[in-house]
Parts: structure tokens; C-alpha cells; sequence
């Protein structure tokens, strides 16, 4: 029970470094090898955090946790991970404890593609839902619950979900309608869309963080979820000029875009924040 003197010993955040500041934090970030996650690597090793990379691709996250580590003035480390594999999660959590310290922050950010995954609901595997679920819900369950562990010893700590806007509304078919297998730039040998099971999963990730949040706030975690909008990356014109059109801001997002949204969430600027859903979609759901 939170007793009436505890208030004052809550520290006021007044200043702007304050507010923002990561130094002493250890982050770990899934999906590592991922655009999105080099930009929350840079974002949080600049605040002044231990950054820990996570990914399959541990050589990729090697390679960037070095650049990150000379530009920064950091300590960045990448290690190899499967997100859906307990025994890998809890070697990642313990080599990050004792080589790093801790963890303090988690930015879940993966997204499982397997082969298979444009094709449409009547023609989708069973074999690629499953695996689509495992890496982007059944992983963001398991990472949180052994972060947690580590959380919970050492007086709370900030978990961010990586969802999308398609976890909260239905894909808008028709930006998708004159797009064409030749010209996915993500290969598949089908048209680019949306497919089911990552719209289910990503949904399933709003539920997740509101159950965990009011499940292991007692212990000062926090659990929110970032709902970050379609980036441009190349795609074909067709689906840009659609998307452009669909969206209030007038333009796709940039890697960048989210970086001021992650700091937010893993920081004490967010420190009465949890179980919450942060929207950055230039407009996308407001219509």
C-alpha cells in the first residue's frame, strides 16, 4: 500500500535533462538488426543508455552495436537472439545482466516474416500464421516476462510494445489495390498487403501490454505500446501515392519519425504512463 508521505519522496521533473535522461540504463531492443530498431539504438545510447541488440541476425547487430558504440561514446553490444525460443530469450536477459547490468528498459520490435507471408487468407499456411504470431505476440510475451524478472530485483523498469496501426484498425484495402508481385520491393512473389496474422498479432499486443501493466505495476514496471505509422522504404509508387493520400500529414513516416516517441515511453518523461497506446501515424486514424 502506497502510503500519503511516499508523495514527497517522488523527485520533481522540472528540467529537460532530467526528464530524458537514460544514463546508468540498460536497453535491451528486439529486432535489432531492424531499420527502425537502429534508430531507437542511436535514440537511447544518446540519452545516455547501455544499449544491448537482439536479433537473429547477431552479426548485424554486432556490426551496428560497434558503430553506435563509436559514435555515440556508449556501451552497445549485439548478441544473437530467436525470439520465440525460451532458452535463447533467458541466455540473452543473463548475458546482458552480467555483461551490462540489469536491464532496465525492453523495446520489443519484431516482425516475423516467414515464407508465405503475402499470400492471401484462403491460400495462407498454417505453418507461416503460427509463425507470424510466435515472433510478434508469443515473443513479445516471453521477452517481457523475463525482463521482468530482472525489473522486478532491481525497483521497476519500462517495457515498449512495437505495434502498427493495423492493431487497432482494419487495413485500408484500397491503398493496396493497384500494387503487383513484381514490384514488392520485400519479394514473396505476391502483391505487397497486409496479411492476417499481422494484424492479429499486432492487436494482440495492445491487449498484452494492458494485462502486464496492471499485473506488474505494483512493482513499478511500466508497459505501453508504440503505434507507429507505414514508413517509406521504397515501396512502389502505386502504394505510396495511395498511402500519401490516405494520410492527414501528407506524407509516409521516415525511420526517424518514431525516435522522439520511443524516449518518451522508455523515459521518466513517461513515468505515469502505462498500459497506454502511443499513436504516431501522421493522421492515419484520425479520419
Amino acid at each position: 500500500m502506497f502510503r500519503t508521505d511516499g508523495y514527497e519522496r517522488i523527485p520533481e521533473l522540472h528540467e529537460i535533462d532530467t526528464l530524458f535522461d537514460l544514463r546508468e540504463k540498460v536497453a535491451v531492443i528486439t529486432g535489432g538488426a531492424g531499420k527502425m530498431a537502429e534508430q531507437f539504438a542511436y535514440t537511447l545510447a544518446g540519452a545516455g543508455a547501455s544499449v544491448a541488440l537482439a536479433d537473429l541476425n547477431g552479426r548485424r547487430c554486432d556490426m551496428l552495436a560497434e558503430e553506435i558504440s563509436c559514435r555515440t561514446g556508449s556501451n552497445a553490444k549485439g548478441f544473437r537472439c530467436d525470439v520465440t525460443d525460451q532458452r535463447d530469450i533467458r541466455s540473452l536477459f543473463k548475458a546482458v545482466a552480467e555483461g551490462m547490468g540489469p536491464p532496465d528498459i525492453l523495446v520489443f520490435n519484431v516482425m516475423a516474416k516467414p515464407r508465405g507471408y503475402y499470400k492471401p487468407p484462403e491460400r495462407y499456411t498454417l505453418k507461416a500464421w503460427k509463425e507470424v504470431l510466435d515472433g510478434n505476440l508469443t515473443g513479445a510475451f516471453l521477452c517481457s516476462r523475463e525482463a521482468a524478472k530482472y525489473m522486478k530485483e532491481n525497483g521497476g523498469g519500462a517495457i515498449v510494445l512495437t505495434s502498427s496501426v493495423y492493431g487497432i484498425v482494419g487495413p485500408d484495402q484500397r491503398i493496396y489495390r493497384e500494387c503487383c508481385a513484381s514490384n514488392n520491393i520485400y519479394g514473396g512473389g505476391e502483391p505487397l498487403n497486409c496479411p492476417a496474422p499481422y494484424s492479429a498479432s499486432k492487436a494482440g499486443l495492445n491487449g498484452l501490454a494492458r494485462h502486464l501493466a496492471t499485473l506488474w505495476g505494483i512493482y513499478n514496471i511500466r508497459i505501453n505500446v508504440l503505434v507507429p505509422g507505414g514508413v517509406y522504404d521504397g515501396q512502389e509508387e502505386a502504394f505510396h501515392r495511395s498511402y500519401v493520400n490516405r494520410t492527414p500529414i501528407g506524407r509516409m513516416a521516415v525511420w526517424s519519425d518514431f525516435n522522439g516517441a520511443i524516449l518518451f515511453l522508455v523515459s521518466d518523461a513517461s513515468r505515469y504512463m502505462t498500459g497506454a497506446t502511443l499513436v504516431v501515424d501522421g493522421g492515419w486514424t484520425a479520419w
